[in-house]
């Protein structure tokens, strides 16, 4: 009798245990589920294109232009929470890079100009996405290595937005003597997505 209230005693617990971590769990496991039961989107026709472009801009007066090429390449297929599964996309420069290094104000802040995201210039972006590649909103300023401003908006560490009133070339002109003037891009192309089969 008293192994059995012994017993009783401490499966309680460990009930109330399970049933607190199946609570917090089933959801997103019914999430997984579902997003790996959801039919794969289908490959495009073009895996891999180049997109040259020039960035012209003035520091201090004195006028420069990066010339260079942005690569896109099809990267399979990648599931998340928020978009299901979707295509996949790869960039970087002809130079190896992610960004064009345009100015190093100290050892700790590069400010680097973002040359855009795959999915535009591969024609992916999903009917409800809006994309229009912008000499003043593409500035990144990075701080030992974190993006702290990006798109018109200050991010902290971590990566929450704290700030949405900025503009990058108000701030770029006055603080760091950066005058955005051109930013000449090969445009997207139009990609076809056939059925999968």
């Amino acid at each position: 009798m008293k192994v059995k209230k012994t017993l009783l005693f401490l499966s309680i617990p460990l009930l109330l245990a399970f049933a607190i971590i199946a609570f917090i769990a089933l959801p997103w496991l019914l999430i997984f589920i579902g997003i790996q039961l959801e039919p794969n989107p289908s490959p495009p026709e073009i895996t891999y294109e180049k997109f040259p472009f020039r960035l012209e801009y003035e520091i201090n007066g004195q006028r420069k232009v990066i010339q260079d090429t942005l690569i896109c390449e099809y990267d399979g297929i990648g599931s998340n929470e928020a978009r299901g599964k979707y295509r996949k996309w790869r960039e970087r420069l002809a130079g190896g890079d992610r960004l064009l290094p345009v100015l190093e104000v100290n050892s700790r802040i590069e400010i680097s100009y973002d040359p855009g995201i795959a999915e535009y210039y591969m024609g992916d972006l999903d009917s409800s996405d809006e994309y229009q590649q912008t000499v003043a909103d593409s500035i990144f300023i990075e701080q030992e290595g974190i993006i702290i401003k990006k798109d018109g908006r200050v991010f902290e560490n971590d990566g929450r937005t704290i700030n949405t009133q900025f503009s990058n070339s108000n701030e770029l002109l006055a603080k760091y003597h950066i005058k955005l003037i051109s930013w000449d891009s090969t445009p997207p192309i139009k990609d076809n997505f056939p059925d999968a089969k």
